[in-house]
C-alpha cells in the first residue's frame, strides 16, 4: 500500500502538505483529462484549479475503499467542466465597447448593505457542519445538481436530500437568531 489512506486522513485534517501531495499526484492526470475535453490549455489549467477547490471543499465526505482517489478526483473535474459548459451557454456575452462606463444605476448604499449580508451569510454558514456547508455550497453556489453533490461527497441522493434540508433549516435559525450580536438584550422598564 502507497500510504493514501493516511494521505487522505491528513488531508481531510487540513494538512498542506497531504494537499500538496495529492495535488503533485493528480494535478497532471486531472489536466490531460481536461485539456483533451476542453481542447483548449488554457482553460483546462483554470478548471483543474477549480477542481482541487472542490476537492477541498468535499474531501470531508470522501471514504476510502481501496480503490484509487483519482478517480473521484476526475468525477469533480468532470462536473466542473459540466458546469462550465452550462454557464458559458447561458451567459450573454457583449463587447467591451458594448459595456457603459457609468455606474449603471447602482447605489452605493445598496452594495454596502449586500456585503454586509454577504458577511452575514457567510458568518452563518461557518456554524454549519463541514458537511453540511459543502453540500449547501456545492448545490446552491456551484449549482450542481443533486446527484452531481451527491457522488462527490460521497452520500446517496437520499441522504443528500436530508443532509441539505438540515443544513437549511440550522442556517434559517442561525440567520433568524444570531447567537452573538455583541450586545446584551435590553431589559424592559417596570415596576420593582
Amino acid at each position: 500500500m502507497d500510504g493514501t489512506p493516511l494521505l487522505i486522513e491528513a488531508a481531510k485534517a487540513g494538512d498542506p502538505d497531504a494537499w500538496a501531495e495529492l495535488y503533485r499526484r493528480y494535478r497532471g492526470p486531472v489536466l490531460a483529462f481536461l485539456t483533451r475535453r476542453t481542447g483548449n490549455r488554457a482553460l483546462a489549467e483554470d478548471l483543474t484549479q477549480d477542481t482541487f477547490v472542490r476537492a477541498m471543499a468535499c474531501i470531508g465526505g470522501y471514504r476510502w475503499t481501496g480503490k484509487d482517489m483519482g478517480a473521484w478526483i476526475i468525477t469533480i473535474a468532470r462536473n466542473i467542466m459540466f458546469d462550465h459548459d452550462k454557464r458559458r451557454a447561458t451567459r450573454s456575452e457583449s463587447t467591451v465597447a458594448a459595456v457603459d462606463d457609468s455606474d449603471a444605476g447602482i447605489c452605493v448604499e445598496d452594495l454596502a448593505l449586500s456585503a454586509v449580508e454577504a458577511q452575514r451569510i457567510c458568518s452563518a454558514l461557518s456554524t454549519l457542519t463541514e458537511r453540511q456547508r459543502a453540500a449547501l455550497t456545492l448545490r446552491y453556489l456551484d449549482d450542481l445538481s443533486s446527484r452531481e453533490v451527491a457522488a462527490a461527497i460521497g452520500i446517496r441522493v437520499g441522504a443528500l436530500k436530508t443532509l441539505t434540508y438540515r443544513a437549511r433549516s440550522n442556517l434559517r435559525r442561525t440567520l433568524e437568531h444570531p447567537r452573538h450580536t455583541g450586545r446584551r438584550p435590553a431589559r424592559l422598564a417596570g415596576p420593582r
